[in-house]
């Protein structure tokens, strides 16, 4: 394994404490990087109250400037009254049953803060689960945000092999639509997560999802290592007896699905990142010309927008596989 994993604690292990179990757990990676498996080892090992993409979280956390002084009690509602408008809440009550109490929400500390770890905790309390949490990808662009609003919390922050995030991204509407786009944005949320990951010493850790699935003991003592400080490791314990089936076949698709052409432009792109990640290098690397990236870049923005156009036309549109 690549990276060193550092500790906390855990609600399957000894006994918490209420200020470890309020620190939230973030859990956040690259699009496509695996953190829909890994949210829910969170959830169902670790105890951890994730449900949808905590999107509410940044989107609300960048733009607190213009609610102004949260003492005063009209922007305060107005926070609330906004905060309640947003899909975030919709989605949860719709799937997973949650209903946001917003007169308790209300009466929480005057802080985007404290508005926040109610409602993860009210999230958390409802679906059974003991540690306050959120998942979103979008979190590993905004590390400095959250170090600010939860100077307690931590992250987890999962890696993927670019080259495979690639590949599945051309297989959403949503995602990028070509090699040279994903690198580039693979590149830059490494890079972004990775440098605001400094001011987080002990509370930031990186784990390779190849790990989990070539390694799952080990790499599980080191997540719960990080979580919950226990060294007795109960958590990995009961993971490995369970015996989950998994999907070692993810590993490295790249070298069968990936063209030789596509390999090395990637490689040229974020080959360093790649290296500094852990990953194999072919040694055919390709850097685009000014040309064929200004292609790339057209190419990638008229496809998004005409699948997401196509979406808003034909409801429920189906991904590609």
């Amino acid at each position: 394994m690549s990276d060193t994993f550092l500790g906390s604690c855990d609600a399957h292990g000894p006994m918490q404490t209420d200020a470890a179990l309020q620190a939230p757990l973030f859990l956040t990676g690259f699009a496509r990087s695996g953190t829909t498996w890994i949210n829910r080892l969170l959830r169902d090992y670790f105890d951890t109250g994730l449900v949808n993409e905590g999107q509410f979280i940044v989107s609300f956390g960048l733009r607190l400037t213009r609610y102004g002084d949260l003492d005063q009690k009209a922007h305060r509602e107005r926070l609330l009254r906004d905060l309640r408008a947003d899909p975030f809440f919709s989605i949860v009550r719709r799937n997973y049953g949650v209903e946001i109490d917003w007169q308790q929400v209300a009466s929480a500390q005057p802080s985007f803060r404290a508005i926040t770890l109610d409602i993860l905790g009210q999230i958390a309390a409802q679906t059974h689960k003991q540690r306050i949490g959120s998942k979103y990808p979008v979190f590993g662009r905004h590390l400095d945000l959250l170090n600010r609003l939860f100077p307690d919390c931590r992250v987890v922050h999962v890696v993927r092999d670019g080259r495979d995030c690639a590949l599945s991204h051309k297989g959403v509407t949503w995602g990028y639509q070509n090699t040279y786009s994903a690198a580039v944005h693979w590149q830059q949320y490494i890079e972004a997560a990775r440098r605001s990951s400094a001011a987080m010493p002990g509370r930031y850790v990186e784990i390779r999802y190849e790990d989990l699935l070539l390694h799952p003991e080990q790499s599980m003592r080191a997540l719960e290592h990080f979580i919950t400080g226990d060294d007795s490791f109960p958590v990995t314990q009961r993971f490995v007896q369970n015996g989950m089936a998994l999907k070692t076949e993810k590993v490295e698709g790249w070298r069968a699905d990936m063209s030789a052409a596509s390999q090395a432009i990637f490689e040229g792109v974020a080959g360093d990142v790649l290296a500094h990640c852990g990953y194999p290098l072919t040694g055919v690397a390709h850097v685009p010309s000014l040309l064929e990236r200004t292609g790339y870049r057209i190419h990638n923005r008229v496809t998004r927008e005409g699948w997401h156009l196509a979406r808003k036309v034909f409801k429920r549109l189906p991904e590609r596989k």
